[in-house]
């Protein structure tokens, strides 16, 4: 009696074992690289006041984007950034980096989708324990033609930004 309780008790937690594993396969299966591709066009943010950033994201080898950043003021280029986003399949997220012209830092994060509309990015060095970053953006893509970003520091949004895009 008590030998067939034991192999019963074993048998149950070996099903409750292939479960959460197979859970846990379920919840990563997000191809990153491929997501990667619904920011592909060129994207208008008129959230402030007379104010127009531009984004144009191109691919950029396989698994990689070009992202190139101006922002426009009454008529006036006041800041352009360029960063490659690729993907590395080790950590399975895209690495970014780059620089804002004229501004002597350069810049690295890592990106990953959490969801098939949705993305964090944390600086590089959080990059083994992204949880731990003060800084953060979340992008949610809200449809193929609208994307939301938020930057959140400390735990407390910045604000919302809306980037519309205009050509694919």
């Amino acid at each position: 009696m008590r030998k067939n309780y034991s192999i019963a008790v074993v048998a149950v937690f070996f099903l409750l074992s292939i479960n959460v594993i197979h859970a846990q396969t379920m919840q990563s299966d997000l191809n990153q690289a491929e997501l990667l591709k619904q920011f592909i066009g060129t994207w208008e943010n008129k959230t402030f006041k007379d104010t127009v950033y531009t984004a144009e994201i191109k691919p950029y080898g396989n698994d990689g984007v070009e992202f190139n950043l101006k922002s426009v003021t009454q008529g006036k280029l006041w800041m352009e950034m360029k960063e490659l986003w690729g993907y590395d399949k080790k950590r399975d997220k895209m690495i970014t980096a780059g620089f804002v012209k004229d501004a002597p830092n350069f810049m690295m994060g890592i990106l990953w989708f959490t969801a098939k509309n949705r993305c964090e990015q944390v600086p590089f060095e959080f990059a083994s324990n992204p949880e731990k970053a003060s800084f953060r953006v979340i992008f949610d893509v809200k449809s193929p033609d609208l994307v939301t970003r938020e930057e959140i520091v400390n735990n407390k949004s910045l604000g919302v930004e809306t980037y519309t895009r205009v050509k694919d």
